[in-house]
């Protein structure tokens, strides 16, 4: 009698165990750029779903500490399902628009049929890095100028790092300011060689063709900087210019229609009106658009 119940007992362990539901998510990182991650996940039978997110290495739990509470995020996993993909079967994703040179980590959270959590899968992975050892050498083309007078003008700039650079650092400058107490070439350096994160367009990679807010007939000054691979700053580069008077600009103007303006913060969310630095797209009635980038 006591043979027969320790192997039904077997028999029951045996079955708990083959039925458990052990729900998991393989990966493969398939292709890592300078600027794009490409991925593939393949869940296991046991997985009812999965989501997957990326954050910038070290910033996930930051995150979750700042929005957890007042988004009702009781766990990390209940973020990444917020925020991330979610998917059922496999899947390949790329990531693009990323830092060179970045580190990142790619949050996977997977559940079973009972909707029960798995632990969370954590992945890291680097973009490759721009840049060499050499002096970073920036060189500046002065554009096109554009714009109306309701909705302001604007001049393109053109910032063209040499190999060496990992990531360089733009603005113009009214030459007035630059020549006042409070500009100058050192403060330059200083303001350009700060980190600004709340910023997303400050580091810049590869070729970077600006438009920014200008007034006609009006003398300013292009600046750049490169940091090469090692961490080390080049030599400030600067161009002179005079933008254009209104003249010919209103006159090609003229016969153009506004359909409509939109705003957007530098994070690339919509607004009602312009506030603060802000990017304002015009829409022609004639199908072009242009932008500029203001402080209000």
């Amino acid at each position: 009698m006591m043979k027969q119940f320790i192997f039904t007992l077997a028999i029951l362990m045996t079955s708990l165990c083959v039925n458990a539901q052990t729900p998991s998510v393989d990966y493969n990182v398939d292709e890592v750029g300078t600027d794009f991650i490409t991925m593939t996940f393949m869940p296991n039978a046991d997985a009812a779903g999965y989501a997957f997110c990326l954050f910038e290495a070290g910033t996930a739990e930051q995150q979750f500490a700042m929005f957890g509470p007042w988004m009702g995020f009781q766990t990390m996993g209940d973020m990444v399902k917020a925020w991330g993909i979610t998917q059922t079967e496999t899947y390949q994703y790329t990531w693009t628009n990323q830092a060179p040179g970045s580190d990142y980590e790619i949050y996977v959270q997977c559940w079973d049929a009972d909707g029960v959590d798995a632990d969370m899968i954590i992945i890291p992975v680097t973009t490759a890095s721009m840049g060499g050892d050499g002096e970073a050498v920036m060189t500046i083309e002065i554009g096109a100028f554009g714009g109306d007078p309701e909705y302001g003008y604007y001049q393109w700039v053109t910032y063209i790092p040499n190999e060496e650079v990992a990531k360089h650092r733009d603005m113009i400058i009214l030459k007035s300011a630059y020549e006042s107490a409070e500009w100058g070439e050192e403060n330059v350096l200083n303001y350009l060689k700060q980190d600004n994160p709340y910023d997303p367009y400050w580091d810049q990679y590869g070729i970077d063709e600006a438009q920014w807010n200008a007034e006609p007939d009006t003398w300013y000054i292009a600046f750049s900087i490169g940091m090469n691979a090692n961490d080390e700053w080049g030599p400030l580069a600067s161009v002179e210019f005079k933008t254009p008077g209104t003249t010919s600009i209103d006159e090609a103007a003229a016969d153009k229609q506004v359909a409509g303006v939109r705003y957007f913060n530098m994070a690339g969310q919509e607004m009602t009106e312009a506030n603060g630095l802000t990017i304002i797209v015009t829409t022609y009635t004639d199908g072009t658009t242009s932008a500029v980038k203001v402080m209000k």
